[in-house]
């Protein structure tokens, strides 16, 4: 993989990121008394972007406004072929740049992740923005002690407008999640997308550098499957970044229910699953992955209508597929309402069938 830092040669990386934070904890006391800003534990925030040079300037303006230090930003541009790299460069000085090959997403978090020196870590997508406040408020979650993850809600942008939503729409979990996540596997929580979390170094150093060849699924989905093995989750009960919904994020290409989408999403749990597992395994766990399949009716859904739209054999039956249901967290009511769910799609013709998942399971959150 070829790239340049900045125009500089990938040897002088650590020594102009060192400088930078050794520059901002360096400050006077006097002056960090005046510009009120919040003094912690060194903070990197890492900004990965591809073609996103329309909403780049929104965002690193929004972390390069952060009342916070000492705090390092850096920029991953993912060989865009926009104008990505003249917004980038507007900042010199101010940030660190990285312009690499295109190589994904995970590629590009795995170059952040190197460059980054502070004991907390923020990814943000390069289309999100950060609001107010959000750095100080993460890295004083993560002081706490056996905290790896701190999550808040993010706000959602619908073209320019702020809309009421949230995500995500229920209440985020925190706490000690490995129980959950070794019984149920990948995506056995509810919680926020990439830009709404922070890590701790200490956990990231553990499962970095991330698995490149996993194509298709995205770098927030292994760290956030992972992250319960290593430590407690607090959620933030404040909103502290907005997420903005266009056609070509994971929440505009995965909002149809249809057989190419089903079958993206289905082999990305496949690859979730063998990596959590793998991490599980070498933590001395023994988890099974055929029973977080089992677990998950909005899976055997998916696998059984993919079955029905290919016009091969029905699979999960329909005993799995009911007990599924019963598996589901929560109340009696709440399980009964997902087993009439699964019942009406095995009963109703193909297309409505189809329709009635597209109502009930976001592909996007899967």
């Amino acid at each position: 993989m070829l790239f340049r830092i900045g125009g500089l040669p990938r040897t002088n990386i650590t020594a102009i990121v060192r400088k930078g934070i050794m520059k901002a904890s360096t400050r006077s006391t006097a002056e960090t008394t005046s510009s009120r800003r919040t003094v912690g534990q060194p903070v990197s925030v890492v900004i990965v972007n591809y073609n996103y040079g329309r909403y780049l300037k929104k965002c690193i303006e929004s972390v390069l406004a952060q009342d916070y230090e000492p705090m390092e930003v850096m920029v991953i541009d993912d060989g865009s072929t926009d104008d990505s790299r003249a917004v980038i460069e507007t900042y010199s000085g101010r940030l660190a740049p990285a312009f690499k090959r295109n190589g994904g997403v995970i590629s590009a978090t795995n170059l952040g992740f190197q460059m980054s020196h502070g004991s907390v870590v923020i990814f943000v997508d390069a289309d999100d923005y950060l609001l107010p406040g959000a750095v100080a408020a993460h890295a004083q979650a993560l002081q706490e002690r056996g905290v790896v993850r701190s999550q808040a809600y993010m706000t959602v942008l619908q073209g320019t407008e702020l809309s009421r939503s949230r995500i995500p729409g229920q209440c985020a979990a925190e706490g000690d999640l490995r129980a959950m996540v070794l019984e149920r596997g990948p995506g056995s929580y509810v919680c926020s997308p990439t830009s709404g979390n922070a890590w701790s170094r200490s956990f990231l150093e553990r499962i970095f550098p991330l698995p490149e060849n996993l194509k298709g699924v995205a770098q927030d989905a292994l760290l956030m499957d992972t992250a319960p093995l290593f430590g407690e989750t607090v959620t933030l009960d404040r909103r502290l970044a907005v997420y903005r919904m266009h056609g070509k994020n994971a929440s505009g290409e995965l909002a149809e229910m249809n057989l190419e989408n089903i079958q993206e999403v289905l082999v990305r749990y496949e690859k979730r699953s063998a990596r959590l597992g793998e991490i599980a395994a070498g933590l001395g766990h023994s988890p099974c992955r055929s029973d977080w399949k089992t677990s998950n009716w909005r899976i055997l859904t998916l696998q059984y209508l993919l079955g029905r739209l290919l016009r091969i054999a029905e699979v999960p039956g329909m005993a799995e597929h009911l007990r599924s249901a019963w598996k589901v967290r929560g109340t009696a009511i709440k399980r009964s309402m997902v087993a009439g769910i699964i019942l009406s799609i095995r009963m109703a013709p193909t297309r409505m069938a189809v329709g009635i998942a597209n109502r009930v399971i976001h592909l996007r959150t899967i």
